[in-house]
C-alpha cells in the first residue's frame, strides 16, 4: 500500500513539473493587426515572444495586404471575424458593435493605460469597441539634400514657399512630391490639409467637423480650395494616385522625390528611406504640412490611428487565447516593437522613455505640433462609398483628367447626397 503511494506521489509531483503548455490544447488564433510597415518586427520579435511565453498559441496574421474594412465586412458576413483585429471610427465597426460582433474593453487591464480622449473616440453606444496605437498626424517628409541642390536652405514655411519650392524642384528634374494615393486616408491629406488652411480661420475649431456631419458644409463657396488643387496637381509625381505606403517609402529610398505627403505612422521608414538616398539622417525632415497662407496658423489633421479591438468568439480555448495575446500586446515591453518600428508618437502611458524611440526627425515634428490648431481627420465621417469616389475625383485631379473646380464640384455633391451627413 504504501509502495503505490509512493507511486502516486511520483506521478502527480512528474505531472506538477509538466509545462503549462501540457495543460492546454493547442491553440490557432488569427490576428487582423498587423501591417507591413511594423510586419519585421512582428516576425522576428512579437510572434516569436509571444508564442514562447504561451508554447500553446500560435500566432496567424491574416488580411496582410488587404484593405482591412473589405475584409473584415466580408469574414463578418461569415461570422468568421478574426478574434484580435483593427477597428476605425465610423461606418462598418458600428455596425459590427450594434450585431454584438466587436465586444466591450471596458474590463481589459489594457484599457487603463490609454487617455480617456483616445477611448472616447472609439466609443459608440457606450462601447468601448477599439484602444488606439497612437495619435495620427498628417506630415510632409522632406529629402533637404535635395532642396539643398536646388537653392533652398530651410524648408517650405506656408502655402506660397511650398509651391515655389516645387517647381524649383521640378525645374531641377527632380519629381516633387508624392503620396500614397491607393489609400483613402493618404489621399485624403493634401485635399483635406488645403480645405482646412483655407476655411479654418472663418469656421473656427470644430467648425469643420460640426459642418461636416450635420451635411452644411459648403466648400464651392470657397474658390480658393480649388485654385490651391489646380496648383498641387501639376508637382504631384505621375503614378501617385496607385501609390501604396510602401510604394512611397521606397519612392523616398529611391531618391528621386524631393517630398512626400504621409501620416507620421510611416515615419520611421520613411526617414530612414531618406537617409538610406542621401547617406545622412540629418537630410530626412518631418514638418507639419506647409499649406497656411504666409503669417497665418497651421491647420493640422490630428485623430487617434486605427485601434485594435476584439471580436465575439464561441470557443472557450479561442476566447482565452484572444485575451491573453490582447493583454499581452499592450504590455509597453512589448508594444514598443510596434512603436519603435513606426517612429510614431506613443499614447500608451506606460511606455517609458527608453521604451520609446523615436527619429530625431519625429521628436522635431513632435514639437512643431505643438503650434498648430488641429482638426479631426473626416474620412471616416463619410460612407464608404463617398470615401472612395472623393479617392476617385482626386486620382482625376492629380491624373489631369479633371480641373480643381470640377473635383470640388464633384466632392461637395457626394458630401451633399451621403446618407451620414444632414
Amino acid at each position: 500500500m504504501k509502495k503505490i503511494s509512493a507511486l502516486l506521489l511520483v506521478a502527480v509531483m512528474a505531472l506538477s513539473m509538466l509545462p503549462v503548455s501540457a495543460e492546454h490544447a493547442p491553440v490557432t488564433l488569427q490576428v487582423s493587426i498587423v501591417e507591413t510597415d511594423w510586419l519585421d518586427a512582428w516576425e522576428d520579435g512579437m510572434k516569436p515572444a509571444f508564442e514562447a511565453e504561451y508554447p500553446w498559441i500560435t500566432l496567424e496574421a491574416v488580411s496582410l495586404g488587404e484593405e482591412k474594412r473589405d475584409y473584415h465586412s466580408t469574414h463578418a458576413a461569415a461570422n468568421d471575424l478574426p478574434p484580435v483585429m483593427q477597428t476605425d471610427v465610423g461606418g462598418l465597426y458600428y455596425e459590427l458593435v450594434d450585431a454584438g460582433m466587436i465586444l466591450d474593453l471596458t474590463g481589459y487591464e489594457a484599457a487603463a493605460a490609454i487617455p480617456q480622449s483616445y477611448k472616447d473616440a472609439y466609443t459608440y453606444n457606450g462601447v468601448l469597441y477599439g484602444l488606439t496605437q497612437g495619435a495620427a498626424f498628417d506630415a510632409l517628409f522632406i529629402n533637404m539634400a535635395i532642396l539643398n541642390e536646388v537653392g533652398w536652405e530651410a524648408a517650405p514655411a506656408n502655402w506660397d514657399e511650398f509651391i515655389q519650392c516645387c517647381e524649383d524642384v521640378k525645374a531641377a528634374g527632380y519629381d516633387a512630391v508624392t503620396v500614397a494615393g491607393a489609400k483613402n486616408t493618404t489621399m485624403w491629406m493634401p485635399f483635406e490639409s488645403i480645405m482646412l488652411n483655407v476655411i479654418g480661420d472663418e469656421l473656427g475649431i470644430g467648425g469643420y467637423e460640426e459642418q461636416i456631419r450635420n451635411g452644411t458644409l459648403d466648400i464651392v463657396a470657397y474658390p480658393e480650395i480649388a485654385a490651391r488643387l489646380e496648383q498641387l496637381a501639376p508637382y504631384m509625381m505621375v503614378g501617385s494616385s496607385g501609390y501604396s505606403e510602401d510604394d512611397v517609402t521606397a519612392i523616398m529610398t529611391d531618391g528621386m522625390c524631393a517630398m512626400a505627403i504621409a501620416g507620421n505612422w510611416t515615419a520611421a521608414n520613411i526617414c530612414a528611406g531618406i537617409e538610406s538616398a542621401t547617406g545622412d539622417a540629418a537630410n530626412a525632415l518631418m514638418i507639419v504640412p506647409p499649406f497656411n497662407s504666409p503669417d497665418s496658423p497651421v491647420w493640422l489633421a490630428a485623430t487617434p490611428e486605427s485601434a485594435f479591438g476584439v471580436s465575439k468568439v464561441d470557443d472557450p480555448a479561442l476566447e482565452e487565447a484572444r485575451d491573453l495575446f490582447f493583454e499581452w500586446v499592450f504590455r509597453p515591453e512589448n508594444f514598443k516593437w510596434i512603436q519603435n518600428a513606426r517612429g510614431t508618437l506613443p499614447v500608451l502611458t506606460t511606455m517609458t522613455s527608453e521604451q520609446t524611440v523615436l527619429p530625431e526627425a519625429v521628436l522635431a515634428f513632435s514639437s512643431a505640433t505643438q503650434n498648430a490648431i488641429t482638426f479631426a481627420m473626416s474620412f471616416n465621417n463619410v460612407t464608404s462609398t463617398v470615401n472612395s469616389d472623393v479617392q476617385i475625383a482626386l486620382s482625376d485631379l492629380f491624373t489631369g483628367n479633371a480641373t480643381g473646380a470640377d473635383v470640388v464640384a464633384r466632392i461637395q455633391a457626394l458630401y451633399s447626397n451621403d446618407p451620414l451627413n444632414g
